[in-house]
């Protein structure tokens, strides 16, 4: 197993919470990736297997094996591009069955499945303090992870279009308007204006722009494409509505969900009750739902 983090994990007190954090454990034979100022600081010793040359903000990322059990800091490749690279080299030159990508909080692109082939969905009273609040805001991106995915013959010709707003014809012939986003109100009314009710997002998909086709009285005949679901930066109101609308969304890469994982525990001390917790997002959700601290084996 190899292992890294797209931000800051291991450190004794959070940066942005100012609480304590539990420290990262690597038993003796993983491969980690870190940087060389948290590499310097760890606790156990590890053989040095690969030093970046390109140097990142907190300095150049060293990939090691450790040789024996012990914890430090992570910090590795913080945007989508390098993470690819740190997954794809890692793999490829070391005996690794599984690169494990820890997360940030409120940061989906790493479980985007262009980065990753599976992820764990977690949450937890960090989020909120109240559970049905909990429930519903975990609900929303669990909705967005499962939206089906776009149909085959649709999604070969997309696939490799990244770029730009598409409107794809009856006939499955892909167009393009000439629109390169659709993030201001001067795009968004071009969209509305010559994109058809079948439009493929690349890119963000914004609330603006759900919003504005929810409110079109064709909305029931729209169905948009996006990417993946760590485009969609709607707000689940918007996103209900336009489901409610009779609108469709499907998204070219489909990930993975392998487990929804819950913390009762908050940075700020407070805690909710594990069982009731657990119980009530399984019953949202209707799928396993782990506090893997309160585990009986």
């Amino acid at each position: 197993m190899a292992i890294t983090s797209v931000g800051i994990d291991g450190e004794a007190i959070d940066r942005v919470t100012a609480t304590s954090k539990p420290e990262v454990l690597i038993e003796k034979g993983m491969y980690f990736t870190t940087v060389g100022s948290f590499y310097l600081q760890k606790r156990f010793t590890a053989e040095i297997c690969h030093v970046e040359k390109s140097q990142t903000v907190l300095g150049k990322m060293i990939t090691a094996r450790a040789l024996e059990r012990g914890t430090l800091v992570l910090a590795g490749p913080s945007d989508t591009l390098s993470l690819q690279r740190w997954i794809h080299n890692t793999s490829a030159k070391y005996p690794v069955d599984i690169c494990l990508v820890d997360g940030a909080v409120s940061r989906l692109s790493p479980a985007s499945p262009a980065v990753t082939e599976s992820m764990v969905l977690t949450t937890g009273a960090a989020f909120s303090a109240n559970i049905k609040t909990l429930v519903a805001g975990t609900r929303f991106v669990y909705d967005t992870i499962q939206l089906p995915a776009v149909p085959e013959e649709i999604r070969k010709p997309l696939e490799n279009i990244t770029k730009g707003i598409r409107t794809i014809t009856e006939d499955g012939q892909i167009e393009d308007p000439g629109i390169d986003s659709a993030l201001t109100p001067d795009q968004i009314r071009q969209v509305l204006d010559t994109c058809g009710n079948r439009i493929y997002i690349p890119g963000v998909l914004s609330n603006g722009l759900l919003k504005a086709l929810t409110e079109r009285k064709e909305a029931g005949k729209i169905c948009l494409y996006v990417r993946d679901f760590s485009r969609i930066f709607a707000e689940p109101a918007t996103f209900y509505a336009f489901l409610r609308k009779g609108g469709r969304m499907a998204q070219l890469l489909r990930p993975n969900l392998l487990a929804v994982c819950v913390n009762p525990v908050s940075p700020e001390g407070y805690c909710l009750r594990s069982e009731e917790l657990v119980s009530h997002m399984q019953d949202a959700l209707n799928i396993s739902v782990y506090d893997i601290k309160n585990i009986k084996t």
